[in-house]
C-alpha cells in the first residue's frame, strides 16, 4: 500500500466509528425510537436520521478504504462538516420532540440532564467523532497540499553494448 494512501485509508475508521456510535444509539435507545413513547408503532422520524447517517458513514468509510483519494478525503471533510450542523441544528428541533426550550432538548441530548433512555453521552460521542473527523480531514488535505512534487526521473542513457 503507498504510504500516499494509507491517511485517507485510516481517515476510513473515522467514519466507521460514526457508524458505530450512530448503529449503538439505533439499537440502545428506546426514546429516539419511540419519541418518549408517543410512537407505538414503527419508529420516530430522528431515529430514521440517525439510520441514515450511520448507513452514510458506512458507505464513507468503505468507500475511503478502497479509493483512498484526495477527493474521497474532501467528500469525507465536507459530510463531517455537514453533519456536525446537523447535529447542532437538531437542537432547534425541540418543540418536536416535546420540550419546552432549546436548552431543555441539548441538555438532554448532551446528557446533562437524565429524561430516560439510553442516548446519555451517545449523542456527545458522536458530535465528538464528527469534530474530529472534520479536523482530521482538513488536516489531510493541507498536508497533501503541501507536499512538495515528484522530482521527474532523468532518463536513462542506451547502452552502446560495449563495456570499457
Amino acid at each position: 500500500m503507498a504510504a500516499s494512501s494509507l491517511g485517507p485509508r485510516l481517515y476510513g475508521f473515522l467514519f466507521a466509528a460514526a457508524a458505530i456510535v450512530s448503529a449503538v444509539m439505533l439499537v440502545t435507545d428506546t426514546n429516539l425510537r419511540t419519541d418518549f413513547g408517543t410512537v407505538t408503532s414503527g419508529y420516530y422520524l430522528h431515529w430514521y436520521v440517525i439510520l441514515i447517517t450511520a448507513v452514510a458513514d458506512a458507505i464513507g468509510a468503505v468507500g475511503l478504504w478502497v479509493v483512498g483519494s484526495r477527493r474521497a478525503v474532501q467528500v469525507g471533510t465536507v459530510a463531517s462538516g455537514l453533519l456536525i450542523l446537523i447535529l447542532l441544528g437538531d437542537i432547534f428541533t425541540y418543540s418536536a420532540v416535546g420540550f419546552a426550550t432549546a436548552g431543555d432538548f441539548a441538555n438532554y441530548l448532551f446528557g446533562i440532564t437524565y429524561y430516560g433512555g439510553n442516548i446519555r453521552y451517545l449523542y456527545d460521542l458522536l458530535l465528538g467523532v464528527y469534530i474530529v473527523t472534520f479536523g482530521s480531514g482538513l488536516g489531510l488535505l493541507a498536508a497533501r497540499r503541501s507536499r512538495p512534487p515528484k522530482a521527474p526521473t532523468p532518463p536513462v542513457a542506451p547502452s552502446s553494448g560495449t563495456h570499457p
